[in-house]
């Protein structure tokens, strides 16, 4: 003979409450989402050890270049006969890609070498901002604007 369970007369039904369950998954959700970084992984970091193809020059890596050192490049700009007129470190140019060539040679020396943009009064902004475009083209990361008293 079989004996009776003890569970026979308490059968129902096996109900899950999910409520709970789903307020536990939410947190965790939350608490992910706010742990976590979207920053982008940076796996290429620019060097300044390149070198210039077809230079010719060979370069020691025991030896360390020379600093050298500049003053600082003052563009003038002036403005007369509707025009306006350039000048670096008191020697004229004859056009704004004129100052941009000349910008581009000490630039392929040493670009962290501070330009001094000197605009007179009478200048417009516009050509202000041109010099400083050509200025940021060349490659210049220091430049500062001077004003007279």
């Amino acid at each position: 003979m079989k004996r009776p369970s003890i569970f026979n007369g308490k059968r129902g039904e096996l109900e899950l409450k999910m409520t709970p369950m789903i307020d536990v998954v939410f947190l965790l959700l939350v608490f992910f989402v706010w742990t976590s970084s979207f920053h982008a992984v940076e796996y290429l970091l620019p060097s300044s050890l390149s070198q210039k193809q077809g230079s010719g020059q060979s370069i020691k890596p025991n030896e360390p270049q020379p600093d050298i050192e500049f003053e600082d490049i003052v563009v003038r700009i002036s403005f007369s006969d509707e025009r306006p007129a350039w000048s670096i470190n008191g020697q004229p140019a004859a056009s704004l890609a004129d100052v941009r060539e000349r910008l581009a040679l000490v630039a392929d020396i040493k670009t962290d070498s501070p330009v001094i943009l000197h605009p007179d009064e009478s200048v417009p902004v516009g050509n202000v901002i041109d010099v400083y475009d050509v200025t940021r083209l060349a490659g210049f990361t220091q430049i500062q604007f001077a004003i007279a008293e």
